[in-house]
């Protein structure tokens, strides 16, 4: 079987592989990305409330920090959309991300210690079919590779990519391609192999995410991207949903270091921000079903932005208007 070609690869040439050769027609958030977003998107998980969308401004919070951040925590990380664009477009010198996942953790682990060649061959080998995706999925995997495999299958598979047990698959997909139209062989293998190249720079755990941003938490350089399971149907789509939302907030109030975090637009979220003593404005993004909706960004300011538009409405001291 021929190898590979991004695994050949090293230093800028792998970084100029053919990462930006994937469909722009992919629903959800990376319908709604810049083209500039869209190459700078290396995750290869599609995942529920993934942050693809949100890389633009991600990227202005990090570059108008008033140090350069030497480490960007994400607790929360799933598919780390965000980490992974940090450290590619060299904005910090390192990120450090968590997932209790089991099989998202297998996925992660296993792209980053030194097993990434096999799992982008396994994916670039693998004839999707209805019925082989069925016996891949029913399967319990003998070995994290295994895990890894099956956990990314199912992610690209699955209607709006979710992982929890008893999503169901595609049906009709995108053009009418069924269980193809997310399941990209060359560029998932191609982002797996600039993951595996970035390894030195991505710091993975497997486990809380509580317990990380408590790691960090002391350092004035280290700033922490948190997007937690929303209160609002998390349920259906996460595994692991269930945090302490005041819990949370309490806890990154005493981050020595920036905050920026996304949340669903509740009154519970907004009045914990207040708490705090964080501020918040309202943001717009497209659901994996097209629907437009908006979100809530949280901050311990907003001095990284342009001053809001005049004209935007205010809802108090703290809520500081954006995209209305």
């Amino acid at each position: 079987m021929k190898q590979p070609q991004a695994m050949c690869l090293s230093g800028p040439a792998l970084l100029r592989s053919k990462l930006t050769r994937e469909k722009t027609a992919a629903t959800g958030p990376e319908q709604s990305e810049s083209q500039a977003s869209h190459r700078a998107f290396l995750s290869p998980f599609r995942y529920p409330g993934g942050k693809s969308w949100f890389i633009k401004v991600a990227r202005k919070w990090l570059k108008n920090q008033p140090r350069r951040p030497t480490v960007l925590v994400e607790p929360f990380a799933g598919g780390a959309g965000i980490s992974l664009a940090a450290v590619h477009e060299d904005l910090v010198n390192e990120a450090a991300f968590a997932e209790r996942d089991r099989d998202v953790a297998a996925a992660w682990k296993t792209m980053l210690n030194g097993e990434a060649k096999w799992l982008a061959d396994k994916i670039r080998s693998f004839r999707i079919s209805r019925k082989r995706v069925e016996k891949v999925l029913t399967r319990t995997p003998s070995n994290r590779q295994r895990r890894a495999f099956r956990c990314l299958l199912r992610n690209r598979t699955a209607r709006g990519g979710v992982i929890t047990k008893g999503a169901g698959l595609i049906r009709e997909g995108e053009d009418g391609n069924g269980l193809g139209s997310r399941w990209y062989p060359d560029t998932l293998a191609e982002r797996i192999a600039t993951i595996s190249y970035l390894k030195p720079k991505l710091k993975f755990t497997q486990g809380d995410g509580f317990t990380l941003i408590k790691k960090f938490i002391r350092r004035q350089r280290a700033v922490f991207f948190v997007d937690p399971p929303y209160t609002q149907a998390a349920c259906r789509l996460y595994n692991h949903w269930k945090i302490e939302h005041e819990k949370l907030f309490k806890l990154l109030c005493r981050a020595k270091g920036d905050v920026l975090m996304t949340y669903n637009d509740t009154p519970e979220i907004r009045a914990l921000a207040e708490k705090y003593g964080f501020q918040f404005k309202r943001i717009s993004m497209r659901t994996t079903h097209h629907q437009k909706k908006r979100e809530l960004m949280i901050s311990k300011n907003f001095k990284w932005q342009k001053k809001p538009n005049a004209k935007s409405k205010s809802n108090g001291a703290k809520d500081l208007g954006g995209e209305k």
